[in-house]
């Protein structure tokens, strides 16, 4: 585990210097000094593709075409941005690329098909209902690991060993993880203003969950009461309702909390070390954690149902909301009535999901592996397209303003943000974030969200089991039935719904007692027995 931890940590080191030193380049609203172009000169992206070369330099290899399907939504301008991808493209490695870009949906009910077909499908967007795991057992992708020495070196560099350790299947890499916020930065964005005129000091209010601090959410709530009566009834905060990553932090393996483990720095439930997996709905912390949420929305700092008040999250009522990934906020993020200001929390943690759970693929029966291969070293390392995959084309989506900043406004075909040509923000299915020219409201002074994602994916602290990917084939039946009592009881527990603390009890003790009749215990064994297995292996 230390060993781990310290070679990412060498990691975060090489990762920054790469951003400083790739061209000296910089988001819009960062600095151009990291392009090491002058603003004046136009667009930081654009002189970033006319001075980096690729990996090819178009003249020498000869031509090729490829697909590449995307699950983000159609956007009206989407042709003019692949012709202008491909004009790159072939400057620099002589290919096309024909953008396919699905609402999610529509992705997760036609790629998989089209996967299992065998059908040609180029570059592949992960997630969305494309599994990695399970595709990549089934054959569906191309082996990247002799692609990435020869092709995708800048990639390779983009990750630790860990982490591409992490992508093996059966040993080989089949995906190219997303560099963005690869951990879990979860946050408290409270109302500056209300702190202020209730004397709460939330700078210094300590904060690794949102199990903490009931007392002090209670006493606000009547602070605010008696200063802001017009706010009375009114929830002091939103809905939070998932139990990991807002209220606990642990490894997880399925799309529940029957069978999880602690992660050493965090340890939220007693009794267990890092290695021993154990049912999170059968602990006292977490009968605790229902217990408080039935006590604080029976007290009106939560709501019982917040649907039924649209406007809190805008109209000056709520002291804070959650948030999940930010490292920097617009000061007016939920409009003009408040000052938003954002805490981060003290544990941040990363998991396998984390990096399997998005990414690129080549699909098996691509023609040529290779040359898409090149395409990813471009999208994930070359700042001018990162940036036009994003928000599309200089003097057509968005201008750069006198600052050298990027701006949409006045811009042909993106000033009405109800009506824009193209713009994908994060756009995470395209690939690095982390070299994308954006606006400064969206990534702040000198990119310091961009920078400090970065910062946090390199000092997120890791599981123990990295990498370990669970085979649910002999338990498939077990999962089915204990995710259906899940959902029977879960929801109606985490949103503080029951009327008394002793029906909380109750339906906790049916809850577990359900899971049992259902072989809960038969999951455990087996993700244990698992777990066990992986770590001797990988001593």
């Amino acid at each position: 585990m230390k060993k781990k931890l310290i070679a990412l940590l060498c990691m975060a080191a090489m990762s920054v210097s790469m951003l400083a030193g790739c061209g000296e380049k910089e988001e819009g609203g960062g600095s151009s000094e990291q392009t090491g172009q002058s603003s004046d000169s136009g667009s930081k992206a654009e002189e970033s593709a006319e001075g980096q070369d690729g990996a090819g330099e178009g003249s020498g290899l000869e031509y090729a075409e490829l697909d590449w399907y995307l699950d983000l939504g159609e956007r009206p301008d989407m042709g003019m941005v692949n012709d202008a991808l491909n004009e790159y493209l072939i400057e620099k490695i002589n290919t096309k690329v024909n953008m396919h870009i699905m609402g999610a949906e529509d992705y997760s009910a036609k790629v998989p098909t089209k996967l299992s077909a065998g059908e040609n499908l180029g570059l592949v967007t992960i997630g969305s209902g494309v599994n990695y795991t399970v595709q990549a057992k089934q054959g569906a992708f191309y082996p990247m690991d002799e692609l990435l020495e020869t092709y995708g070196v800048g990639i390779r560099g983009l990750f630790s060993d860990d982490v591409w350790d992490t992508m093996r299947i059966d040993g080989k890499i089949y995906a190219i993880p997303i560099l963005k916020d690869n951990c879990y930065i979860m946050n408290m964005i409270y109302n500056e203003e209300m702190a202020q005129a209730l004397e709460l000091d939330m700078e210094n209010l300590e904060y690794k969950n949102w199990r903490q601090n009931e007392e002090f959410f209670t006493n606000a709530l009547a602070l605010r009461d008696e200063k802001f009566p017009e706010h009375k009834g009114k929830p002091l905060l939103n809905d939070i309702t998932m139990e990991v990553p807002f209220y606990f932090g642990l490894e997880t393996f399925l799309d529940n909390y029957v069978a999880v483990c602690n992660i050493d720095g965090i340890n939220d439930v007693a009794g267990y070390d890092s290695n021993t997996v154990f049912n999170l709905y059968a602990t006292d912390e977490y009968r605790e954690f229902c217990r408080m949420k039935q006590r604080m929305v029976a007290g009106g700092v939560y709501a019982y149902d917040f649907s039924n008040f649209p406007d809190s999250m805008y109209d000056g009522s709520l002291l804070a909301t959650s948030g999940w990934g930010f490292t920097y906020i617009n000061e007016h993020l939920y409009g003009d009535k408040f000052t938003t200001r954002l805490k981060v929390a003290e544990n941040v943690w990363t998991d396998t999901n984390n990096y399997i759970g998005g990414g690129t693929a080549i699909s098996v029966n691509c023609e040529n592996p290779e040359r898409a291969m090149m395409v990813m070293e471009l999208v994930n390392t070359n700042p001018y397209v990162a940036t036009l995959l994003r928000f599309g084309i200089e003097g057509e989506h968005y201008l750069i303003d006198g600052d050298g900043n990027m701006t949409f406004d006045g811009s042909p075909r993106n000033s009405d943000p109800a009506n824009r040509g193209y713009q994908y923000w994060y756009g995470a299915s395209f690939g690095n974030l982390t070299i994308v020219d954006a606006p400064e409201s969206f990534t702040g002074p000198d990119n310091i969200m961009l920078q400090r994602i970065v910062e946090y994916n390199n000092s997120a602290l890791l599981p123990a089991h990295m990498g370990f990917v669970l085979d649910t084939s002999s338990i498939s039946n077990e999962i089915a039935a204990c995710s259906n009592v899940v959902a029977e009881y879960s929801d109606t527990l985490r949103k503080g719904q029951y009327d008394t603390p002793e029906a909380v009890d109750a339906a906790i003790d049916q809850f577990n007692e359900k899971l049992k009749a259902n072989n809960v215990d038969k999951i455990l064994e087996e993700v244990q027995a698992q777990i066990d297995a992986w770590n001797a292996a990988n001593k």
